[in-house]
């Protein structure tokens, strides 16, 4: 992968050592994008780890999903949900135990990177509504995920997090800039090298690699715009952020590479506040 030239071995090394996400998520990837998958494979796949099923039947039974009767069983998930749906859920309750809720992130209030991704995440779906309704499951992954090289991030350079603040707040730069003149390379690299390791598919890898740069994404790839009207909708509401430089408007170019008007703006703004206000308690408990 090119941007793995860029980064130092140390960082790599670290990548190297961060736990693959487990082998029941590789399997749910696989049984989901294959066409001739059953519903009883994908629910052996699952049921196979209790505390997996237990926290994606929480979930499932809450008001995000709208579901009119209580889910008591993988079988019914499945049913009720759809196959993408339940791989969304499964993605989300394996990858919160990398976000430890009393971990501060530069940029962020303590905890504050998981809120942020998971409103990210219901901010993408709403974004695709009005959009590109055919990519809903595949958003809602791109946003949960977009941030995860920040993780890293904010992980590995201790010593350097207040000086990309500081360049933030009194330098004037971007949250990439401050990045790169800190530290050589940006959370986007790291976090798309990460998803790479992981065997994720090329279309979430380019949505984490350039949801800040949509422009520079493969012309026929529509996650990165979509994510980056999503992440910066949702820094504007605030959500888990510590510092007021980290938000930034939604740039032209994406709204138009996803067909959504300027006016659509508020409308989404005041949708997505709804849905995370009422939802966010049940995703944020999977980090706890």
């Amino acid at each position: 992968m090119e941007t793995e030239k860029r980064l130092p071995p140390k960082i790599l090394k670290e990548i190297k050592e961060i736990p693959t996400i487990p082998d029941v998520v590789v399997k749910v990837m696989q049984l989901t994008r294959d066409p001739n998958a059953s519903a009883k494979q994908l629910t052996m796949a699952i049921a196979n780890d209790p505390g997996l099923t237990g926290n994606l039947l929480r979930l499932c039974n809450s008001a995000y999903y709208g579901i009119p009767r209580v889910v008591s069983s993988l079988n019914q998930a499945v049913m009720y949900l759809g196959f993408h749906t339940v791989r969304n859920l499964v993605l989300t309750c394996s990858v919160s135990r990398f976000f430890n809720p009393q971990k501060r992130i530069y940029g962020y209030v303590k905890g504050g990177l998981w809120y942020h991704s998971v409103a990210s995440a219901m901010a993408s779906e709403q974004v695709c509504k009005l959009t590109q309704n055919n990519l809903r499951d595949s958003a809602f992954t791109a946003g949960l995920l977009h941030d995860i090289g920040q993780l890293i991030m904010g992980t590995s350079i201790k010593d350097t997090a207040e000086t990309i603040v500081d360049l933030m707040k009194n330098g004037g730069l971007t949250e990439l800039d401050a990045e790169e003149e800190a530290v050589g390379f940006s959370h986007v690299e790291l976090g798309a090298v990460l998803a790479d390791q992981w065997n994720f598919p090329v279309e979430l890898i380019q949505a984490i690699r350039y949801h800040h740069h949509p422009d520079q994404a493969p012309d026929a790839s529509f996650l990165p715009a979509i994510v980056h009207v999503a992440n910066a909708i949702v820094l504007d509401l605030g959500y888990g952020v510590e510092i007021e430089e980290m938000k930034h408007p939604a740039k032209p170019e994406a709204l138009q590479k996803i067909g959504l008007q300027p006016d659509q703006l508020d409308e989404l703004k005041t949708r997505v506040a709804e849905l995370v206000t009422q939802n966010a308690p049940n995703f944020l408990a999977m980090a706890d």
